[in-house]
């Protein structure tokens, strides 16, 4: 057994969760961009999740075991507008997480653009996660997430 092999073993019996959208062609709206919006994605799944409450609902993931958690975010989007400068970050309990946030320039409106962020946080029991998105535009701008992921897995207590 390799150390990735072993790595992934170990991850199977921690604390994990995951929220994903796949294949969505429904757009929602974001208003102007002076502060972040929820992003309430339709066709929002949840995935496996383990000592954690994934809730499409609320879009949110709620941790039930304190701990380091790996954040892992990837989106695929399009805008309905041509030039727009488009920041993502993950909230906690309504707060950006100041290490768990994007920025991307969508230069051409109906083109699919790809997004990562990746990092560590510091979670306590009964904090909520969700993805928050806003843009520099003047007027609120239509976005189709077609497909994302969000997933955590705690690394350590």
């Amino acid at each position: 057994m390799n150390i990735a092999e072993a790595i992934a073993l170990d991850a199977i019996g921690k604390a994990h969760a995951e929220m994903y959208v796949s294949g969505n062609a429904t757009a929602a709206s974001v208003p102007t961009g002076s502060t972040f919006t929820k992003m309430t994605p339709a066709g929002l799944t949840a995935g496996n999740c383990k000592s954690c409450t994934a809730s499409v609902a609320n879009s949110n993931i709620v941790i039930v075991k304190p701990g380091v958690y790996r954040v892992d975010a990837t989106f695929s989007s399009k805008l309905g507008t041509t030039d727009v400068i488009w920041d993502t970050a993950i909230f906690v309990n309504g707060v950006e997480a100041p290490n768990l946030h994007m920025r991307r320039r969508f230069s051409t409106s109906g083109y699919t653009f790809n997004v990562v962020l990746s990092g560590f946080a510091d979670l306590n029991s009964g904090d909520v996660l969700d993805v928050r998105s806003k843009h520099n535009n003047a007027s609120s701008v239509s976005i189709t997430l077609e497909y994302a992921n969000i997933n955590i897995v705690r690394i350590s207590s």
